[in-house]
């Protein structure tokens, strides 16, 4: 069946038309069905039975990193949703979804969380793939954090190397809430990757870490979108990855003061390591302004590993293939440590292990 052309991962503010990067067509198969997710529920500090259910049509007006050109993907009829509210303050809560495919063409899935005042939840997606038969992959997580809540949401990327995973999130963040990202591709298939967050309410923040290792002939796409409405609201954006053979990236990166938010503070920074000569890299980091009491910055490092570090282990007997493996796993190891989890650490450590050793099978 032919297949959908879709336009996501827009820039708020459009560049130069030449450079390619003010959205990303995806070509998606129509044949759309439920994927399969299985729902793990922990607590701690007070034993509870389950978050209770909620209702999905109160997200209608959150907004997603994706785009509304995605939203046809995730019509009620072919998505497998799983929709929860946090509302016990003492009632720390963790949330394991492990999502898969589950057609030769294409599957969807979406969580909603509403996180009442007060409440701590921790939601961790890991996406794999389980079936020779699973095609492509579209996955939304929308958020709503109320007043004094915190939200963390952990994603693992592991798909394989024939699968294309579409990753969409959209969080609104009200008084004094607190949303925090953590993501890890690691997987061995494209990555479409978006992300909005819109601070509203007074003192809202949000933290995102990004790692990813890209591969071979892989596609990585990420659109980063943080809205600041609210007054002495924060933002800061970490995002390191390692590029290798004739791997391709693009990532935008966009801190956006809107009128009214005074006094209001984002920062976002990426290193990038090149370690092929086929490499795509392109960054386009932005930092739009309405509010003129705030402070934005942006820097980005891009390169290889220089001569005194390819030095440094030469003269300890390890050749530059060895140098560039060290140096990747440094990266990962210090953000997966970051995980909070020791069942979901190790399930990273092994792909790692895994990915990389497919990688110098090629060599």
């Amino acid at each position: 069946m032919d297949k959908n052309t879709i336009n996501i991962n827009k820039l708020p503010s459009k560049t130069w038309y030449w450079l390619h990067m003010n959205d990303t067509k995806v070509s998606w198969n129509p044949e759309i069905a439920p994927c399969k997710v299985t729902v793990e529920e922990t607590f701690e500090d007070k034993e509870t039975n389950s978050l209770i259910s909620g209702d999905a049509a109160e997200f209608a007006t959150v907004e997603s990193g994706a785009g509304r050109e995605a939203d046809p993907i995730f019509a009620d009829v072919q998505t497998e949703k799983t929709v929860l509210t946090a509302l016990d303050k003492d009632a720390k809560a963790t949330i394991r979804l492990a999502v898969d495919g589950t057609t030769a063409g294409s599957a969807a899935g979406a969580c909603y969380l509403t996180a009442e005042e007060g409440t701590d939840t921790t939601i961790i997606e890991t996406f794999t793939k389980k079936s020779e038969q699973a095609g492509s992959l579209a996955y939304r997580t929308m958020i709503q954090a109320k007043k004094d809540s915190r939200v963390r949401l952990v994603q693992v990327f592991m798909q394989d190397e024939e699968q294309t995973l579409l990753n969409d999130i959209g969080c609104v963040c009200n008084e004094n809430a607190k949303f925090d990202i953590l993501q890890i591709f690691i997987g061995k298939g494209d990555l479409y990757n978006g992300i909005r967050t819109d601070l509203k309410g007074t003192g809202a923040d949000t933290q995102v870490e990004i790692g990813y290792l890209g591969q071979k002939t892989q596609k990585i796409d990420v659109n980063l979108i943080i809205n600041h409405f609210g007054k002495k609201t924060n933002c800061e954006i970490q995002v390191d990855g390692t590029l290798k053979d004739a791997a391709e990236k693009v990532f935008r990166g966009t801190i956006d003061f809107k009128n009214g938010a005074s006094e209001s503070t984002g920062a976002e920074t990426e290193n990038v390591l090149l370690l092929g000569d086929d490499v795509i890299n392109k960054t386009i980091p932005i930092i739009l302004c309405a509010e003129e009491d705030v402070e934005g910055s942006h820097g980005a490092t891009i390169g290889e590993l220089d001569e005194e570090t390819l030095f440094y282990f030469e003269s300890r007997g390890i050749d530059k293939e060895t140098a560039e493996d060290i140096m990747t796993r440094g990266k990962f190891e210090m953000l997966y440590r970051h995980i909070g989890d020791e069942q979901t650490q190790k399930l990273v450590e092994a792909q790692l292990a895994e990915v990389m050793a497919d990688d110098r099978e090629e060599l």
